[in-house]
């Protein structure tokens, strides 16, 4: 028996509610087209807005959990708190058991089956999430257990030293998952960083620049005008 984390309780330790079944919906592609007549086909403008990233529609993850009641008193105390956990919030971290290293953010719209609770112990819950999964470590995080041989990465992401003003530092980073904006944290003002042929002015802290992104696999980063320190902090994203 296996059970899944929501909204900060586990469904088996915390509930008793057990997984019977999932169904993990993949999303469907976000299309915008039009035609005109006497064309052949249509015009697809569907990743004009994104710069030729193709973009996602939420997906929904049903599962099934069941309880064993030993009395109607039981059912309905389990299905109030079920509700309450379920119901009180809005999008939370869901995460399988059986899958450690991802997790959905999600949210429960509409409430289970009360029915099929009463006759069966089953309770039917749709998730309601994002398109992508994300990873619980951040790339680079040195955690061996979740390690994927056919996927990841094994590489420094910790704190870079950008010891010349003059020619700077070049960093290489690996993204083992879809396009991704990274947070770049700088211990200076006045630092720059050149990717992908454009510059970026950062200031000390935290910065999330608007259209830089990490494409899939090896990138090249350039960062120099200023001494100082650089952390890059991302989870990869997957399908």
């Amino acid at each position: 028996m296996y059970g899944i984390t929501f909204n900060g309780k586990h469904s088996l330790k915390d509930m008793g509610l057990y997984v019977e079944s999932k169904t993990i919906n993949a999303p469907s592609k976000k299309k915008i087209t039009d035609s005109v007549p006497f064309m052949h086909g249509f015009y697809d403008f569907s990743t004009v807005g994104s710069n030729g990233e193709q973009v996602y529609d939420t997906r929904t993850i049903t599962v099934t959990l069941r309880i064993i009641a030993y009395s109607m008193e039981e059912l309905h105390t389990v299905y109030s708190q079920a509700l309450e956990w379920l119901m009180d919030s809005g999008k939370q971290k869901l995460q399988f058991d059986f899958m450690p290293d991802f997790y959905f953010t999600s949210e429960v719209q509409d409430a289970p089956d009360w029915d099929k609770f009463l006759k069966y112990g089953l309770l039917t819950v749709d998730f309601v999430c994002d398109p992508f999964k994300y990873s619980n470590s951040y790339m680079g995080d040195d955690i061996w257990d979740t390690f994927n041989f056919l996927t990841d990465y094994t590489q420094y992401t910790n704190t870079f030293e950008i010891n010349e003003t003059g020619p700077g530092t070049t960093v290489v980073m690996y993204n083992n998952g879809r396009l991704i904006t990274p947070v770049i944290n700088v211990s200076v003002d006045n630092m720059r960083l050149n990717f992908e042929g454009k510059t970026y002015y950062l200031t000390k802290g935290d910065n999330k620049l608007w259209g830089m992104k990490l494409k899939n696999g090896e990138n090249v980063l350039h960062f120099y005008n200023a001494l100082g320190t650089v952390k890059i902090l991302f989870r990869w994203e997957s399908l």
